[in-house]
């Protein structure tokens, strides 16, 4: 694989923006979607549940994934996972306009770590509606050699900060479908029980790691109430598997900033996150 081949490539979708989606994200979440209707504004990452390209099943992998991702390069490494991302909030995002995202490649690097290869890639997403940048995104993927048999990766670091509250919950079945169905994701670890254990050698399924960003907003929401999130720096550091329960705290950096993060019920780090905020979008 030449990796200075595909960097820079980019490709565009758009979306009607219905407010028929953003009500399922938030019945996802478990809130009342029965205010949302055209020219609602998107909460907090709510744009993951827009912009998917049409896909048959036809060209889908053995895993669920895309056997030719547009914009991701050819790689030996078969396990695929959601490494982390930063994302900024330049004004909202309405339901009823449409909009546009640019998703382009900006890196891809190899590595070798303690587990084997590793490949990382990373994309940069543009969304824009009227006209304007409303979110700038990264995100990043990385692969990875299959396990060993009878081995899967676990949480290893230890929680980093004093925490001034915490949440307790345990992700269920529903919800992990759920999230998959409203973000369009087909990636079997993350609801086919009998294929992340026969297949790839996990205990039980995969939490996905955006939906575990998506509770630590939620709780942040739940003791911050109207701060308006302006960024955020996430990165997933152990894997959750359904079943866990896991705890979800929150500690002020300074006036406007709150490191979040989530840990395994032995207190062993699955995410951190640190989030930037203000009182409005002004």
């Amino acid at each position: 694989m030449n990796a200075e081949e595909w960097k820079g490539k980019s490709e565009n979708l758009s979306d009607s923006m219905a407010p028929e989606q953003l009500q399922r994200f938030e019945e996802m979440l478990n809130h009342n979607p029965s205010d949302i209707g055209h020219g609602s504004e998107l909460s907090t990452c709510a744009h993951w549940a827009f912009f998917h390209a049409p896909l048959p099943n036809s060209e889908l992998g053995v895993s669920g994934n895309p056997r030719n991702h547009g914009l991701i390069p050819p790689c030996d490494l078969p396990r695929r996972m959601w490494a982390g991302g930063k994302l900024v909030f330049r004004k909202p995002l309405i339901t009823g306009s449409p909009a546009e995202k640019k998703s382009t490649l900006i890196d891809v690097s190899e590595k070798e770590g303690s587990s084997g290869k590793l490949c990382f890639v990373r994309l940069k997403h543009q969304v824009s509606q009227k006209g304007a940048l409303a979110i700038d995104e990264d995100q990043e993927y990385v692969f990875r050699e299959e396990n060993e048999k009878g081995a899967h990766p676990i949480r290893t670091d230890p929680m980093d900060l004093d925490p001034d509250w915490k949440k307790l919950t345990r992700p269920d079945a529903l919800q992990l479908f759920r999230f998959s169905a409203v973000t369009w994701n087909s990636h079997r670890i993350h609801y086919d029980q009998e294929y992340a254990r026969e297949v790839e050698g996990y205990p039980n399924p995969l939490i996905h790691a955006p939906f575990l960003l998506l509770l630590m907003l939620d709780s942040f929401r739940s003791k911050h109430d109207g701060k308006v999130i302006t960024s955020i720096e996430y990165r997933s550091v152990g894997p959750v598997y359904l079943g866990e329960q896991i705890s979800i705290g929150g500690k002020s950096i300074d006036n406007f900033t709150e490191a979040l993060r989530v840990t395994g019920p032995e207190g062993k780090l699955a995410m951190k996150a640190d989030v930037n905020w203000s009182y409005s979008w002004t």
